[in-house]
């Protein structure tokens, strides 16, 4: 009912942007074991999808994800943007860094997806089923 009015009540003025970093659970436990599960996140989206309102997946920060990542938010969303540790902290990635998040991505043996070109990967994916533009690299995302 809520979503039914959001839709009808606001058309084509507002977005609804939703953080989903990974489509892997076992990776979103690992970094933010305290955030909404993945398959909530993606129900949410699927809802408002159905009642027709615009919307965004917010890939920020980026974590290790599947192949199948797009193919999964393609029929969800509107648009993508993408972010990660580097582009996204306002430093280059200085102020991650010295949070030590890189240890965690080399305990779990994900140290390719702690780079500053890691991203590239993740837009490669997304262009296969996204159009130019329908993906956003990091600021570009957040803008109205």
């Amino acid at each position: 009912m809520f979503v039914e009015i959001l839709s009808s009540s606001f058309e084509d003025k507002i977005r609804i942007s939703m953080t989903i970093e990974t489509d892997r659970e076992e990776i979103r436990k690992a970094f933010s074991p305290d955030a909404p599960p993945i398959p909530a996140r993606l129900k949410t989206l699927e809802l408002l999808a159905e009642a027709g309102v615009p919307t965004q997946a917010t890939i920020a920060p980026m974590l290790p994800s599947s192949e199948a990542f797009p193919q999964l938010l393609q029929p969800l969303v509107n648009r993508v943007c993408l972010d990660d540790y580097y582009m996204g902290d306002g430093s280059g990635g200085k102020r991650t860094r010295n949070l030590g998040i890189d240890a965690l991505y080399t305990q779990l043996g994900l140290e390719e997806w702690y780079s500053p070109s890691a991203y590239k990967l993740v837009y490669e994916r997304l262009r296969e089923v996204f159009s130019d533009d329908q993906i956003f690299i990091s600021q570009k995302g957040f803008e109205p």
